[in-house]
């Protein structure tokens, strides 16, 4: 077999779940690309970072962890510093770091490939954006909410010019600046985000979708926060019946959104409502045991 064909049985096995069989034809590949194209191959890079993927899945950073850094020298070499390939090596051992806690490093990778895609591809690229949001979630993670907040937004200002205002991955930009802001209890800052990202979450899915009954539940929580209990009640509702139209009556998922609204009303003072919602998703769950 060629290194295309043992490489594309490596990817459909992983893609399959079915992670050890994976790994074991990743070797392969990777050995075939290394005795048809020489070590320094950028063939050879993307099999390294391909098996280093699949390590990654399984959590074992230390046996992926040489590969990516090979495959980064790999590409540096072959392809010079400042190409997309190295900002997608970097991107890649920046997330397994993340993942790890190593969080300043994590940092110093992504920082590293917004500048080299900054220069390869311009600063309005959608790739951008996405190396500037993977920067923004570590420093989140490290309590650097004023150094997250002006990735966050330039990020979304890339995507709202290159994706269009009704692209799913801007909701979900949206819905992460929002996110932080609620974590501070910004409401008022997080609620103009999320109204925006569940329009989005509207048109691009539409109005039965789970995906807009997550951003439902997203502006319910900042309005519950806001004092806005009325509003805050009618979103959660709708949520819950389009998790029931999509799921089943007795499915798990459908369970943890009663215990959403259980919650809410019983923040409201509302203890009836709370505990007859709280038996029906104990029911659930015991019929699926």
């Amino acid at each position: 077999m060629t290194w295309e064909d043992l490489n594309r049985q490596a990817v459909e096995l992983f893609q399959n779940g079915k992670y050890t069989e994976a790994i074991a034809a990743g070797k392969q590949a990777l050995e075939e690309a290394e005795k048809s194209f020489g070590p320094e191959d950028p063939r050879v890079a993307r099999a390294l970072n391909n098996l280093a993927e699949m390590y990654r899945a399984k959590v074992q950073y230390t046996d992926a962890e040489p590969l990516w850094k090979r495959a980064l020298d790999i590409r540096i070499k072959a392809l010079g510093p400042i190409h997309p390939d190295v900002a997608t090596s970097l991107n890649n051992l920046a997330g397994a770091y993340f993942e790890q806690g190593r969080l300043v490093e994590a940092d110093n990778l992504i920082k590293r490939a917004v500048e080299i895609l900054e220069k390869a591809l311009g600063p309005n690229h959608a790739d951008v954006a996405t190396s500037l949001l993977n920067r923004a979630a570590v420093n989140r993670a490290m309590g650097r909410l004023p150094a997250a907040k002006p990735l966050y937004e330039r990020a979304i200002v890339i995507q709202e010019k290159t994706l269009g205002p009704d692209n799913p991955q801007l909701g979900e930009s949206l819905n992460n600046l929002a996110g932080m802001y609620e974590s501070q209890m910004r409401f008022r800052d997080a609620e103009p985000l999320y109204r925006q990202a569940l329009q989005i979450a509207e048109n691009a899915f539409g109005p039965y979708h789970p995906h807009v009954a997550s951003s439902l539940n997203n502006l319910a929580s900042t309005l519950v926060g806001m004092g806005n209990y009325e509003e805050a009640e009618t979103l959660l509702v709708r949520a819950q019946n389009i998790l029931e139209k999509n799921f089943g009556t007795n499915h798990p998922i459908v369970a943890t959104g009663l215990d959403n609204l259980a919650d809410f009303y019983e923040g409201i003072d509302k203890p009836e409502e709370s505990k007859a919602l709280k038996e029906k998703a104990e029911q659930i769950r015991a019929q699926q045991s």
